[in-house]
């Protein structure tokens, strides 16, 4: 039998000062960059006025790969599911990389 109690957040076992695996870390960090980029399609089709049926059309996909993109399922994050996107959305991606991981944002394009 398991005991969960022993179950300890990244940042609960950063603070014991106990090293996560790079291959965890890696995955983590995918999954966060994903999410995040999740919201901000969300966000910018809700600006966009666009549903999720029109943005799914847009990007080429069908209800369902578009809902795994908004809920920041899809893994490996590819360039050309970003260009895509960029294209979709009417914006500029930029994925950067700092001490603190991957952030990705939007600029809107001048119309």
């Amino acid at each position: 039998m398991m005991n969960h109690s022993r179950w300890r957040t990244a940042r609960e076992r950063a603070l014991r000062g106990e090293v996560e695996a790079p291959r965890i870390a890696a995955q983590r960090e995918q999954i966060r960059l994903a999410m995040d980029l999740g919201q901000l399609v969300y966000d910018r089709r809700k600006v966009l006025g666009l549903s999720e049926e029109d943005l799914a059309g847009l990007l080429g996909t069908d209800a369902d790969e578009f809902e795994a993109i908004e809920v920041g399922s899809v893994l490996p994050l590819t360039s050309e599911l970003l260009s895509r996107i960029a294209a979709a959305l009417r914006v500029d991606v930029d994925v950067r990389w700092n001490a603190d991981g991957a952030v990705v944002t939007f600029d809107d394009r001048a119309a």
